[in-house]
């Protein structure tokens, strides 16, 4: 390449080259998502902690999870883009920032503070939990814990408060892996109340299902939606009941059509233990009380589902006598499905024949294909279960979290440091749900005429239908490395002079849409 510089006479004091249009994106959804605001509050005058930990969650959200040490050649890849100016970030820094914000509780509740302060009344909120492993052995968060036929090792579990509504995870704790999600409410339901939340409602799975749990919503005065067992006693007559009526039609669900459904009202007795003794009632501590409240039984059946868990359970039980037969080691999930549904007969030490217990299997079977939930306030047949299966969008968060910002694999050998990690990878999560928003939303709007003369022309509609392909195809990963091509280069001397790599109708499209701003 020849040098155009020399033949002028003009020797340039500075040239610099930098990568600009993925991080115009990030710094685009940072703002966006209230996480620069977030921030900056919750660190309150400390620039360089707020600089740091915005470059964290960049970090993580732009670079799809990468671990940790490699954000010092990150940064100093974009080193003058990003919020953290100073130097490259090194491993020491991130260290001692992760111990910092770990010890530093009043910034994680600040964020949670105003995120809260985001929602609406009425707003559908999600409990859930998920499972995290870690390698270290000196954390005292990991224990062992139970999952499904054996014990696991050094696990933490991350408990989430999800807003349904605005797609957004709002709050989190972190517990030691051995506490069951049943114990996890009153705390969820404490945090509610200090960050100040408005009425809203909670849809939660069958793992919180316990009546203490819907007991202590109903004192708080949270509306709720909650999945029970099937085999839970105070709702199987209900179901034999109309167990007719829904086998033979019933109500169509609009959400999912493959399910008929009826809702009863009935007045409950839940039971619980007081926790102080009651003048008024003359109970003492630890005697049962009784506190009657009208709730909405949802019963859904289908004839899929049905079919479906017949045919698991006959593969289960085929499996179990196959073992059985042959003297393979039985895992002590399969040892209690055969106590449960097996008839086993001996010839001395040697199992010679294994046959169903008929009355459990048709106990068993008599309820497959129905899905039970309890709302204290939603009356509505087809809007309980569309509630209900909105909350499939905090599983998708917890595996966007452990799949796309790192969140699945913590390598620290502290409980401060841990904790300050989380706080970074859930900044980045909020980053990665603000993101596939907007792509979604901006999707549903493309190529589709508005009555604007200028913009419902064929070559628009054509140049929208493209960019709609492009997105639906794309991951937001890629959509990020797309952009980053895009270079910027400043030559500076007696005469300044600048020059970008050029970007295609689609690019241009694209951002202009969403509203972002370019560099240049």
């Amino acid at each position: 390449m020849a040098d155009h510089t020399s033949g002028s006479g003009v020797t340039p004091t500075e040239i610099t080259r930098r990568h600009v249009g993925m991080l115009d994106i990030v710094s685009h959804v940072a703002d966006k998502s209230g996480i620069t605001t977030e921030i900056n509050k919750a660190v309150g005058r400390d620039r360089g902690i707020a600089q740091k930990l915005q470059t964290l969650a960049w970090y993580a959200f732009a670079t799809d999870g990468e671990t940790w040490p490699g954000i010092r050649a990150w940064t100093t890849k974009y080193a003058g883009l990003l919020p953290y100016r100073d130097s490259s970030i090194s491993q020491d820094m991130y260290h001692d920032l992760f111990v910092y914000l770990g010890y530093n509780e009043s910034i994680k509740q600040s964020v949670f503070k105003h995120r809260a302060e985001t929602m609406g009344d009425g707003e559908l909120l999600a409990l859930d939990s998920t499972t995290i492993y870690t390698e270290s052995e000196n954390l005292n968060v990991g224990r062992s814990a139970p999952h499904k036929d054996k014990l696991i090792k050094n696990v933490y579990k991350i408990v989430e408060i999800y807003s349904i509504t605005s797609r957004q995870p709002i709050a989190y704790a972190r517990i030691p892996g051995n506490i069951s999600d049943g114990t996890t409410v009153e705390n969820a339901l404490k945090q509610l109340d200090i960050l100040g939340c408005p009425k809203v409602e909670i849809v939660a799975d069958s793992g919180y299902s316990a009546e203490s749990n819907m007991i202590m919503m109903i004192k708080n005065s949270y509306p709720f939606i909650m999945h029970i067992p099937t085999d839970t006693k105070w709702t199987q007559p209900l179901i034999n009941e109309y167990r007719d009526k829904l086998m033979n039609g019933g109500e169509i669900i609009h959400c999912d059509p493959k399910f008929s459904g009826v809702t009863v009202m009935q007045i409950h007795d839940f039971a619980y233990e007081r926790q102080r003794a009651s003048k008024k009632s003359g109970l003492e501590k630890g005697d049962t009380e009784i506190l009657s409240r009208r709730v909405y039984v949802h019963i859904y059946f289908s004839s899929l589902k049905k079919a479906e868990e017949d045919i698991k359970f006959r593969m289960q039980f085929d499996a179990v006598k196959s073992d059985l037969l042959s003297g393979a080691y039985l895992t002590p999930e399969d040892q209690k499905f055969a106590d449960q549904y097996m008839e086993i007969s001996y010839w001395g030490e040697r199992i010679t024949r294994v046959e169903v217990k008929k009355k459990a299997y048709e106990k068993r079977c008599r309820y497959h294909g129905f899905i039970i939930l309890v709302a204290s306030k939603e009356k509505d047949t087809n809007r309980a279960l569309e509630k209900y299966r909105s909350r499939e969008y905090v599983e998708e968060d917890f595996k966007n979290s452990k799949s796309h910002t790192g969140g699945n694999h913590p390598r620290v050998w502290d409980d401060d440091t841990l904790d300050g990690q989380i706080l970074a990878r859930f900044l980045a999560q909020s980053m990665h749900e603000s993101f596939a928003s907007m792509l979604r939303n901006l999707r549903d709007t493309l190529a589709i005429p508005n009555g604007d003369v200028k913009h419902d022309t064929g070559e628009k509609l054509k140049e929208e239908k493209q960019l709609k392909n492009w997105i639906r195809k794309t991951s937001m990963h890629n959509i990020l490395s797309w952009f980053d091509a895009i270079e910027e280069t400043k030559v500076s001397g007696k005469k300044k002079s600048g020059w970008r790599t050029e970007e295609t109708k689609r690019d241009m499209l694209f951002v202009e849409k969403l509203g972002i701003k370019l560099r240049g």
